[in-house]
């Protein structure tokens, strides 16, 4: 098999698998409310309550402004409130609200309902393929790196 059949037999398992979740949870459910980013965004909150837009966007892997796109969706579904620092008044700190706690709760019970047969995967080989997952960004990462 050529470098060139190899590398697209592995983008595409990615896209397969990606597509499977989106389908499995986002595509044709009405019943949730909120976009995978939104959930994201709304679980690191619940765990690390208070903290800028910055560190949310690090911790989604995504670039500030696209984050603020997205914190201003919630904040206008009255998922999060904007709150000022006492100590800096430049610093805005994101704290996820009851209407927010709420639809991320019910978000984490369906997804965990139908994604939770991924743990049918032995453990062994769940953390091969993490390893892996974390082997090619690091590579990925590096070839960044090199073209700037």
């Amino acid at each position: 098999m050529s470098d060139t059949y190899e590398v697209f037999y592995i983008i595409n398992s990615f896209r397969q698998v990606n597509q499977m979740l989106f389908r499995a949870f986002w595509n044709e459910n009405k019943e949730i409310e909120l976009t995978s980013i939104q959930f994201m965004v709304l679980s690191i909150l619940k765990e690390r309550p208070s903290i800028g837009i910055n560190e949310v966007a690090e911790l989604c892997h995504m670039g500030s402004s696209s984050m603020s796109a997205v914190v201003e969706r919630l904040v206008k579904g009255e998922y999060l409130v904007r709150t000022r620092s006492d100590s800096d008044r430049r610093s805005v700190k994101l704290q996820i609200t009851v209407k927010g706690e709420q639809a991320q709760q019910e978000t984490h019970r369906l997804w965990m309902e139908r994604v939770s047969p991924i743990l049918d995967i032995p453990k062994e080989d769940l953390e091969h393929l993490l390893r892996i997952h974390n082997q090619m960004i690091e590579k990925l990462e590096g070839r960044e790196m090199n073209n700037q």
